[in-house]
């Protein structure tokens, strides 16, 4: 996923779900975020993790199954901007390092330092094999895939995140500085380089595999090369290896027994038999009703929990439901670009700012969310280091909920644009009644739930809604992927979720609104929404056209170390995107997971799953 933290170059960034690694994360699915860790054991309860057998045979180790909502899309890294895609990918592929709650870095593949924060050397352990026969992980397979790959002009690779390996433009200058080490120079100070999801869960491919399609191009021969729709080059850099994909219903990955991080030294104890688990299953299961249930027969040895069902598993003995913050926002999402039924009037600040006061945020957060989220006004947690109270607009709560507002504000706003008041309706140039289309992500009561709120709501202003649910994969393919319609070539592009500017790159499919796609905040590293943000954004798929100039003001808070400074400058960026709204900021959610109530490992804190291989099942 796209991360958008390069200033100018507005690369994609991406989806994003979950506290875990985020490095492709931009996007999620609102409403059935997927559970990091674990997975439950195929066909019925896990025993232990683990014992000895006695005859120096291998120990028998539990299988875990994870129920899940939807399937994977690919498994090529390169093109993952979903949540379920980059679950199952991590399987097999651990990537350069995490980051542990405490903010440090946890090196996996590689460590990365720095004396004054502007160069970072990069250094990959010794004992990293491919699979394949591509041989040893180097440096060079680094270099190559940064230089050839991430930073490519055109991406013929279709990266969903160039503008993460760019500063003002250009390329960040990468250089092989041994076998296994590399350097990073960055043009200016950035301290907080290695919590972005730059780096941070980066994976790689080897040199000799990307070299058949550089030359080329070509971005479809890499999609549909073997190795990479099998991750056979994974050789023994993830704790589990592909075993079986079967689209739609199944993922499943076996133990690696070849695991890296058993034979190095620098990890705690519990890393060094990881991970704790024979295979692990992702098993699609489309209906929450069937999850829930096959999480209580023991089918399931986790899953995540709509907030509507978690009554049902409160006080069970063999169930545990655990709540973790999360950094994942839902917002309702406007269409600017050209092939919606209302643009003219949603590319005015002063009509979303309307809109903005006619939707109960309070409601939807305790009714329909039972409490479980928070309410939103900007683009950052309340949790965040960075929010500040004071600088913030709100909207549609208390006194800024009122139909009567927003209807006085759409009065006053739509004037220039060819929508007016006929009575208390909005009607369009011939003075037909304005409909739009709210598109929700299906597989999520919630989600649907506050798609008729909207629709109801909107009723009471003079706008008709008509709903329609379609699967997560649809809505991408359909309604957030857009390309250029117009003559000749576009001006510029930013990836498939930007194909340049709105009034000629539109959509497959035409929308007014989208519900259930969820952004990663990021509050570790705030900056990297910058590819939402910004014209040229690599996920700026609704068009927006921010009014003020957050290029410079993300580059001033990207390059100082005076943390009062970045504070000031992070004010000002949320700040005005409260009061621009380029979409109406609902809440922000949490991560809700039941399990199996033998997993240990998971603790209810941000950032819980970077541990996860270690977790375990402890049976009485």
């Amino acid at each position: 996923m796209p991360s958008g933290s390069d200033p100018a170059a507005a690369g994609p960034s991406g989806l994003a779900r979950r506290s875990r690694r985020s490095f492709l994360t931009l996007l999620g699915l609102g409403g059935s975020t997927s559970l990091a860790g674990c997975n439950a054991p195929a066909g019925g309860s896990s025993a232990t993790d683990g014992p000895a057998t006695g005859d120096g045979s291998a120990p028998e180790r539990p299988d875990y199954v994870e129920g899940t909502a939807t399937g994977a899309q690919t498994l090529n890294f390169l093109s993952v901007d979903d949540t379920p895609s980059a679950n199952r990918i991590e399987l097999a592929l651990d990537g350069a390092y995490a980051i542990t709650p405490e903010q440090d870095v946890f090196p996996l593949w590689a460590d990365i330092s720095t004396d004054e924060g502007r160069v970072y050397t990069v250094e990959l352990r010794e004992n990293l094999e491919w699979g394949a026969g591509y041989g040893r992980m180097t440096a060079e397979d680094w270099v190559y895939m940064i230089t050839e790959v991430f930073q490519a002009d055109p991406n013929w690779a279709g990266f969903p995140n160039p503008g993460d390996w760019r500063r003002g433009g250009d390329p960040i200058p990468v250089e092989k500085t041994g076998t296994r080490s590399f350097e990073i120079r960055l043009p200016s100070v950035d301290p907080a380089f290695p919590l972005r999801p730059v780096m941070w869960g980066a994976f790689c491919m080897p040199k000799g595999l990307i070299e058949r399609y550089r030359p080329d191009r070509d971005q479809e021969g890499l999609q549909q090369d073997e190795d990479v729709q099998t991750l056979a080059y994974a050789g023994n850099l993830g704790p589990y290896s592909f075993e079986r994909w079967d689209r739609g219903s199944a993922f499943v990955a076996v133990r690696n027994d070849d695991y890296y991080l058993r034979e190095v030294e620098d990890v705690p104890e519990e890393w060094r038999e990881a991970p704790y688990f024979d295979s692990y299953t992702y098993e699609v299961v489309p209906e929450e009703s069937s999850r829930i249930s096959a999480l209580r027969s023991g089918e399931l040895t986790a899953t995540d929990v709509p907030e509507t069902r978690v009554e049902q598993l409160e006080g069970l003995d063999d169930v545990d439901v655990r709540v973790f913050p999360q950094a994942y926002m839902t917002a309702l999402i406007y269409n600017q670009r050209a092939n919606g039924a209302f643009y003219e009037a949603l590319r005015k600040p002063a009509v979303r700012r309307a809109l903005a006061y006619a939707v109960d945020k309070r409601s939807i957060v305790d009714d329909v969310l039972r409490g479980y989220a928070t309410v939103a006004h900007t683009f950052q947690p309340t949790f965040s280091t960075w929010y500040a109270d004071d600088e913030v607009t709100e909207y549609g709560v208390g006194d800024t909920y009122s139909h009567e507002r927003a209807r006085e504000g759409l009065a006053a706003n739509l004037g220039s644009t060819p929508y007016r008041y006929d009575g208390d309706r909005v009607v369009d140039e011939a003075g037909e009644q304005v409909t739009l289309d709210l598109v929700f992500a299906q597989g999520s009561q919630a989600v649907e739930t506050t798609a008729q709120v909207v629709a109801q709501e909107y009723d009471a202003i003079g706008l008709d809604v008509e709903l329609s649910g379609k699967q997560y994969g649809a809505i991408v393919e359909q309604h957030l992927y857009n390309s250029w319609q117009s003559d000749g070539d576009p001006p510029w592009g930013a990836g498939p979720y930007n194909g340049g500017p709105r009034d000629g790159s539109v959509s497959q499919e035409p929308w007014d609104l989208v519900l259930g796609i969820t952004f990663n905040t990021y509050p570790r590293t705030p900056s990297a929404i910058r590819g939402f943000t910004v014209e040229r954004g690599g996920i700026n798929f609704y068009g927006y056209v921010p009014e003020t100039d957050f290029g410079p003001l993300f580059e001033a808070a990207t390059s100082t170390v005076d943390e009062d400074a970045r504070r000031e400058t992070f004010e000002e960026i949320f700040g005005a995107l409260s009061a621009e709204q380029p979409f109406n900021f609902l809440n922000m959610g949490v991560e809700i997971v039941g399990y199996d109530s033998a997993v240990a490992g998971p603790e209810e804190e941000f950032g819980y799953t970077w541990d996860r291989n270690t977790w375990r099942l402890n049976r009485q």
